[in-house]
């Protein structure tokens, strides 16, 4: 049998979809599949709907019942046991909010047919609901069915939805129930340090909800105080310590799973909230605790992460104690990053943003398009220009004032004081390639195009300062 664990607490309004689309698969529910129902002390209808669909499938759903809150942990662990003891073949997990493609089941089956040395794998992830998007490490399902850690240890895995696991992986997985945060990534590498390789099952789809509220487990962790305080010790260095108890060493794949992970603190977007949450003092104390794990985690590693250049750079500056810059190269008409050999960006990949015509008759750019050039990878000097092209013909830009800076942490790493512009652009033009003039390299970038009245249809249909700063915001 294949054994679906599904933890509930207060999921009523998603729990018939959750539950529908395991019933509604390909393989066949009342002859292939045990649904485990874990209500963890609910106080709204998801209990009885679940014993509703108890009575129609008697022999195939399970429902244990806790009056007191037990932790999501607990119930994945009680579930584990339960399959155990019941001798199921397969074991996958399900968020009560979420929901399987309907052929995921029958997709893994064969999949662990064909491998039979695979005791772990997990299934594609799609966000559905309040956002709809491919779950950004997708991209493994396309490169490998097999992962071996040694060789590919930048094909990091996270998260427990989708999972299927058999054989030793059933007997060797537990969840810590103290945690609160992590506590399925740290559970599943610590298997896949195990067994040195798991499986990707291509086709199978596990959709995970975007509530629109942001209530969910993952949402709120972002604001608990503890996911930049304790969650270091508990999350990140007992994976370091379990990968030495195992491996004797931080395996390459260890360091690239808390290195890859530790970027999304870093990010534009988190920088805010964390300065709101933590004091000067605790602030301090994170960067001090993050220096200390990146000691251990190989620069190659950090280089090797795709993620923003101010991130790397960020990442790589902690590490040493100090500022760290990529190397600017100038050839072949453009200007690429360089850090140890290792290509990060090339400025003809960036991006000039115009936002729209200046109407001020007592300003002297009174008629001048409007832009501004913040690229992670790039702060404006004071010698540096904006340019447009077209049919031959270049215009200047003329500086304009722009305020923008970008922080990790508390610590500047950009100032772009010289990145905002004016330029007086043609009536006759419908369109120009915009480029960079970098004076201390005497080099001349061309970057994107722009089509004037695509941009008068997003900035005068939409004249709002949010959708300005949403236009302008740097990759993370």
């Amino acid at each position: 049998m294949i054994a679906v664990i599904v933890p509930i607490y207060n999921t009523e309004k998603y729990l018939q979809e959750t539950i529908d689309s395991v019933i509604n698969q390909t393989l066949s529910f009342t002859s292939h599949v045990r649904l485990i129902l874990l209500d963890d002390a609910s106080t709204d209808g998801s209990l009885a709907l679940c014993e509703e669909y108890q009575k129609q499938y008697p022999d195939n759903i399970v429902i244990k019942h806790y009056d007191e809150n037990q932790g999501v942990s607990a119930l994945r662990n009680q579930g584990l046991r339960m399959c155990r003891e019941q001798g199921d073949e397969l074991v996958t997990f399900l968020d009560s909010d979420d929901k399987l493609e309907e052929s995921a089941l029958e997709r893994a089956v064969a999949y662990f047919k064909k491998h039979e040395d695979i005791h772990i794998a997990t299934i594609e992830l799609m966000c559905f609901g309040a956002v709809e998007e491919e779950q950004r490490l997708n991209w493994r399902f396309r490169e490998a069915e097999v992962v071996d850690i040694k060789k590919q240890f930048n094909f990091p895995h996270y998260y427990v939805g989708g999972v299927f696991v058999r054989g030793d992986a059933l007997q060797q997985l537990h969840f810590d129930e103290t945690m609160n945060f992590w506590e399925d990534a740290l559970a599943i590498n610590q298997i896949i340090i195990n067994e040195g390789k798991y499986g990707l099952i291509r086709g199978a789809c596990y959709y995970y909800r975007k509530r629109e509220d942001h209530s969910s487990l993952v949402d709120t962790a972002w604001r608990n105080k503890d996911r930049y305080t304790t969650f270091l010790e508990t999350g990140y260095w007992r994976l370091f310590q379990y990968s030495r108890k195992k491996k004797h060493r931080i395996i390459p794949y260890v360091q690239y799973v808390v290195a890859y992970h530790m970027r999304l603190i870093m990010m534009k977007s988190k920088q805010a909230m964390i300065e709101e949450i933590l004091t000067e003092e605790e602030l301090e104390n994170l960067r001090n605790d993050l220096q200390k794990l990146l000691k251990k985690i190989r620069v190659k590693i950090i280089l090797s992460i795709p993620t923003s250049l101010p991130i790397i750079e960020g990442m790589l500056s902690m590490r040493a104690g100090k500022q760290v810059r990529a190397k600017r190269v100038y050839k072949d008409g453009d200007c690429v990053l360089v850090y140890k050999g290792v290509e990060l960006a090339r400025m003809s990949d960036r991006t000039v943003k115009l936002f729209h015509v200046i109407h001020d008759p007592q300003s002297e750019f009174d008629g001048m398009w409007r832009g501004r050039f913040c690229t992670p990878i790039y702060a404006m000097k004071v010698d540096d220009y904006i340019f447009a092209e077209h049919n031959g013909k270049r215009i200047n830009s003329v500086e304009h004032p722009c305020g923008k800076q970008i922080f990790i942490l508390g610590k500047r790493l950009r100032c772009y004081y010289h990145a905002g512009f004016a330029i007086s652009i043609p009536k006759e033009w419908d369109r120009a390639v915009f480029g960079i003039h970098i004076a201390e390299a005497n080099a001349d970038i061309l970057m994107n195009e722009i089509v004037f009245d695509e941009v008068k249809q997003i900035y005068f249909e939409e004249k709002t300062e949010e959708n300005e700063e949403m236009e302008t915001n740097e990759e993370e």
